[in-house]
């Protein structure tokens, strides 16, 4: 089997909840995980990512190509968008916590 080179990329990601229900989900590519803390689905979503990526390198080059390029919705990137935008600005939200964040990969 020939194999790939394979070529830094980061990912990212978002998280939030409260009271003990938690979603995160990798922007880049629409995987999503849920979990009880932000520690667990951050690190769910990594372990769910790897097994993704290890999976995707396996296959011919034409369709991995077109399922490392799938990224989330266009809502949930502008939801994203939106709280970064108001991190910025330094307001604060009652209603949870929030997170965004990076995970390098070779894809």
């Amino acid at each position: 089997m020939k194999e790939h080179a394979r070529v830094p990329r980061v990912l990212h990601g978002y998280a939030e909840g409260r009271d003990g229900a938690w979603e995160a989900i990798c922007l880049d590519l629409d995987i999503a995980v849920q979990g009880t803390s932000f520690e667990e689905v951050f690190r769910s979503l990594n372990d769910a990512v790897s097994l993704y990526l290890e999976s995707v390198n396996d296959l011919p080059e034409g369709e991995r190509k077109h399922l490392l390029d799938r990224p989330a919705p266009l809502s949930v990137r502008f939801r994203f968008l939106v709280h970064v935008l108001r991190s910025l600005l330094g307001e604060r939200t009652e209603t949870g916590y929030r997170h965004h964040f990076t995970m390098p990969y070779a894809a």
